[in-house]
């Protein structure tokens, strides 16, 4: 399995690792703008011919704190629809069995 993170036009992706609770243990970090809506993380499984999507998540900037360290994270539930208002992500539906482990911070300047 493996992680994409959405944000504006950025995305980023982690290494795909195997097992039934895979650890990725990496940090993303993006300039953006402060008029972004939110991000989406997927979680992805790794197929012989095509990847199939497991789950995916929105989570609204404006739900993020800042921070100066990394914290304990939190379990999110992964959702299998995208709630979309015109072309524009407004959230996830419907969950799924899967979770991930976020530490999600807008980091202060030093």
């Amino acid at each position: 399995t493996y992680v994409v993170l959405k944000v504006q036009n950025l995305k980023s992706t982690t290494i795909d690792r195997r097992g039934s609770e895979p650890c990725w243990e990496q940090d993303f970090m993006f300039e953006i703008c402060a008029d972004g809506k939110g991000f989406i993380i997927e979680l992805w499984k790794k197929g012989l011919l095509w990847d199939s999507i497991l789950g995916v998540l929105w989570i609204p900037l404006a739900t993020v704190e800042h921070a100066t360290d990394e914290g304990p994270g939190t379990w999110w539930t992964l959702h299998s629809e995208v709630i979309k208002n015109g072309g524009e992500i407004q959230g996830t539906k419907t969950p799924t069995s899967y979770e991930i482990l976020l530490d999600v911070y807008f980091a202060r300047p030093f």
